[in-house]
């Protein structure tokens, strides 16, 4: 007798690989993209000018701040998140409906099990909630200074801005906290 064919192990299988997937992508995203993106210039080889200020000021501060400007740099998240906003909730959706399937066509007996699958569903899909509540404010802030760049505009931290809010942080320093709330 031929062995029959599991739908729920291949459903499960599925689910765990699309997981995988759309978590890859934003570890990704948040280790190596951003990272690069925000490398400041390396250290000139020659020695400071003689007549320079302070050789010493100026190297700190060219580490703290990437090279790109804060414009360009908007313009480059914008790019990398209008993938991933399309790409990330496809996978987390194939993977919370695999999980669902398995879910539902496991035998009511096996509780551990059903139940481990509908809670790897409701992880999949938390995501929504998360991503249009904890990071609503900094998506927009990002979204605004990529706007304002592709209009030509300079625009980074809002002077006037309450200190603390999003609006008033760099940009660079507003890409790493977005890179902070992609990995949570």
């Amino acid at each position: 007798m031929a062995p029959s064919f599991n739908y729920t192990t291949v459903a499960g299988t599925l689910g765990l690989t699309f997981s995988a997937i759309f978590l890859g992508a934003n570890l990704g995203i948040s280790y190596i993209t951003v990272p690069t993106l925000l490398l400041s210039s390396p250290p000139s080889p020659l020695p400071p000018p003689a007549n320079a200020p302070n050789a010493a000021s100026l190297t700190s501060a060219a580490s703290e701040k990437p090279v790109t400007k804060a414009s360009h740099l908007a313009r480059q998240w914008q790019h990398v998140y209008n993938i991933g906003k399309k790409a990330g909730p496809v996978a987390a959706l194939l993977a919370s409906a695999s999980f669902l399937f398995a879910f539902r066509n496991l035998p009511v007996a096996a509780t551990r099990q059903r139940r481990l699958f509908l809670a790897a569903t409701g992880l999949c899909l938390s995501i929504v909630p998360f991503t249009f509540t904890a990071m609503k404010c900094t998506n927009g802030e990002l979204t605004r200074r990529a706007t304002a760049a592709t209009r030509g505009e300079e625009d980074d931290a809002k002077f006037d801005a309450r200190a603390g809010t999003v609006e008033s942080y760099q940009t660079h320093d507003l890409l790493n906290w977005w890179a902070t709330l992609n990995t949570l």
